[in-house]
């Protein structure tokens, strides 16, 4: 729904595009249409299914639950990375358009820029230079150059990657500080990187490339740095529309979800301290830890 009113002449462009917002709402690749999206039914649904157990003390301090397996995590990162070449570079529709090479440039950037700085930046605020925190830096790099891709410059994508990274790891602790459960981070790498993305259109979009709301060719895509301060508000005013919607449709989904299963959205309490391996799929994946409390 969301994809339908931003690409191919759908309101969400046209409608602010019309109302002289810049060139409407843009969003590339989909940091918006896809990645906030997701972010938010993320966060939605970890509202309804409620923390792991143990996660969360009586006084609200949270634990450390620690994932099997850092080395699988880093190796899919990169796998994504390779992924997001596809994903973004190939949004131009044609490898002989001029901006397929300017998207896969700013994608590299923004996701090594986005790791590193997250590997110094955790280490300053713990002390310890945490892969899972580097992982996610690189995705919300990733996530965040999404949607300006073809639109910006190599230093925005540097800076836009830089500043993913910091944001997202202070929105990983955020969420934790309020009792939300969130194992992998999703809701700050999507839901958080994915609105960085959509407003970094309407600030670091220099002018060089884009495209009306029904396909036409137009002077093209300016941010607030390039004297339209116009598309800031209209990626503002998409990033708001994407919250309420999907946070209202999402809401209800697991709403209903909860209300039309006999036993609801979560495992048994025995289940989720054995490990969902057996309940679901009938084969032990990690036997060594079967039946025991992470």
């Amino acid at each position: 729904m969301i994809a339908a009113w931003t690409w191919g002449g759908g309101w969400l462009a046209k409608t602010w595009s019309t109302m002289s917002l810049g060139a409407g709402y843009v969003d590339f690749a989909g940091s918006g249409v896809v990645h906030m999206v997701g972010g938010v039914a993320a966060l939605t649904g970890a509202l309804a299914i409620g923390p792991r157990l143990g996660k969360f003390n009586a006084d609200g301090s949270s634990n450390t639950i620690a994932g099997h397996h850092i080395p699988m995590a880093m190796l899919g990162t990169f796998i994504l990375l390779f992924g997001w070449f596809g994903f973004n570079a190939a949004s131009t529709f044609a490898a002989t358009d001029v901006q397929f090479a300017t998207a896969a440039t700013n994608t590299a950037i923004a996701g090594a820029f986005g790791a590193v700085a997250a590997m110094l930046y955790i280490t300053r605020k713990t002390g310890k230079p945490d892969p899972g925190m580097m992982a996610n830096g690189m995705l919300a790099g990733l996530v965040a150059i999404t949607a300006p891709c073809a639109f910006v410059s190599p230093w925005a994508a540097a800076v836009i990657g830089v500043v993913a990274a910091i944001i997202v790891i202070e929105a990983v602790y955020f969420f934790e500080r309020r009792g939300i459960d969130d194992p992998v981070g999703a809701i700050s790498v999507h839901g958080v990187g994915g609105l960085l993305g959509v407003l970094s259109v309407g600030i670091f979009a220099n002018g060089s490339y884009g495209a009306g709301w029904n396909g036409s060719s137009v002077e093209g895509v300016k941010g607030l740095l390039y004297g339209d301060a116009g598309q800031l508000g209209a990626q503002a005013l998409g990033g708001v529309t994407i919250l309420v919607v999907n946070g209202a449709l999402s809401a209800a989904f697991f709403a209903i979800q909860k209300k039309v299963l006999k036993k609801g959205l979560r495992s048994s309490a025995q289940d989720e301290l054995d490990g969902l391996d057996i309940a679901e799929m009938g084969v032990l994946a990690y036997p060594e830890f079967q039946g025991s409390h992470r």
